[in-house]
């Protein structure tokens, strides 16, 4: 069975940002505890946020549509979504469907934190 972890925290570097790891698997059997823990930052007015993507493996078309979809949401309350640490294979496919241009994409956590 394919699993993803999520972890979320805050950073000392700026406190208005949240970071939430991503560890394995973003397909449609994990899809839904992604999007349980967006909900629950945006119920408490977060919109800031850096996914950092470092530890995950594969990302399905479910996953860029969560991705998609929420991006104007977070936009439309003066937040954004930074990506960092995006390994090459899973890059490669954020190229192929070009997103690129809808998200930042910063080679670490520290440089996606500090873009806020």
């Amino acid at each position: 069975m394919k699993t993803l972890t999520l972890q979320m925290r805050r950073t000392p570097a700026n406190a208005s940002v949240i970071v939430v790891d991503l560890r394995g698997e973003l397909d449609m059997n994990t899809i839904n505890d992604f999007e349980t823990l967006l909900r629950k930052l945006f119920a408490a007015g977060k919109y800031n946020i850096v996914l950092n993507l470092e530890k995950l493996t594969y990302i399905s078309s479910a996953g860029f549509g969560v991705l998609m979809s929420i991006i104007k949401n977070v936009r439309k309350h003066r937040g954004d979504v930074k990506i960092s640490n995006v390994r090459p294979d899973v890059y490669s496919v954020f190229e192929l469907l070009e997103l690129p241009g809808l998200f930042h994409f910063l080679k670490t956590e520290r440089d996606a934190i500090n873009e806020f």
